[in-house]
This record gives structure tokens, C-alpha cells and sequence, in this order.
């Protein structure tokens, strides 16, 4: 047998077990769901942060500039 009808029954057999158990695939669905929510959360904690010290940079960079006058 090749290695694309093995992983075919492996799917399958992960399929019938999930429409047995169906709190399993629940539980799957909102680890998949708390994942991705954080990683946008972090994503955009990130950002924001990011921007803040550009921010904090340009203004640092501009009294810099003007004391040099």
C-alpha cells in the first residue's frame, strides 16, 4: 500500500472517532478557537507596542535635534 491510501484510512479512522465522540471534536474546536484568538491578541499587543516606541523614537529624535540648535 502507498502512503496516500495509509494516511487516507488514518483520516478516516480519526473522522469515525470524532462522530463518536463528538465532545472531543468540541474540545478541538475551541482549542483551535483560543488559539487563533490569542495569537490576534498578541499580534496586536505587539503592534500597538511597536508603535508606541516608534513614537517615543521620533519624539526623542526631535528634542535631540532641537537642543543641537
Amino acid at each position: 500500500m502507498g502512503a496516500i491510501e495509509e494516511s487516507g484510512k488514518v483520516a478516516g479512522g480519526i473522522v469515525e472517532g470524532l462522530k463518536t465522540q463528538p465532545l472531543s471534536l468540541a474540545l478541538i474546536t475551541m482549542n483551535l478557537v483560543f488559539v487563533v484568538l490569542f495569537a490576534f491578541l498578541f499580534w496586536s499587543l505587539n503592534d500597538r507596542t511597536v508603535h508606541q516606541y516608534q513614537v517615543k523614537d521620533d519624539l526623542i529624535a526631535k528634542l535631540v535635534s532641537e537642543c543641537k540648535k
